[in-house]
């Protein structure tokens, strides 16, 4: 489902990206907009917005408005106001925390059901984050 579309016809599609604290939401949208990898961004505070144009070989344009939502619990009441007119959920939990994928079924999940539009997309995105590398590898 995309938006709307503008007068030069490029649509528009608002994405929102949920999750705990420190599972990487903010490196896949540093991924998919800059095409960078930085494991010392800082954690978001509230939100971050970008966008990111993509044009494909048929000509068309897709602008896509990113939310990437902050997953502290201390910020948790203001998610709701970045679901209103979502096309896109994307769902992350870090696959090395037990907690932040208990938190996407108990919480975040149904923050979606509640307060997105019913016909929002919803993709759930495992990342892989090596908080301590000592604990994964031994000598």
């Amino acid at each position: 489902m995309l938006d709307n579309e503008n007068n030069e016809g490029l649509k528009t599609c608002k994405v929102v990206l949920v999750g705990e604290s420190g599972v990487g939401k903010s490196c896949i949208t540093a991924r998919f907009v800059h095409d960078t990898f930085d494991d010392t961004i800082k954690p978001t505070q509230s939100a971050a917005f970008v966008t990111k144009n993509l044009k494909f070989e048929d000509e068309k344009s897709i602008k896509f408005d990113i939310w990437d939502t902050c997953g502290q619990e201390k910020f948790r009441s203001l998610g709701k106001i970045f679901y209103k007119g979502i096309s896109i959920a994307i769902l992350v939990y870090d696959i090395t925390s037990k907690q932040s994928f208990e938190q996407l079924e108990n919480f975040w999940i149904g923050q979606i059901k509640e307060y997105a539009p019913k016909n929002t997309n919803k993709f759930i995105f495992f990342n892989l984050f090596f908080h301590n590398y000592s604990h994964w590898i031994s000598c």
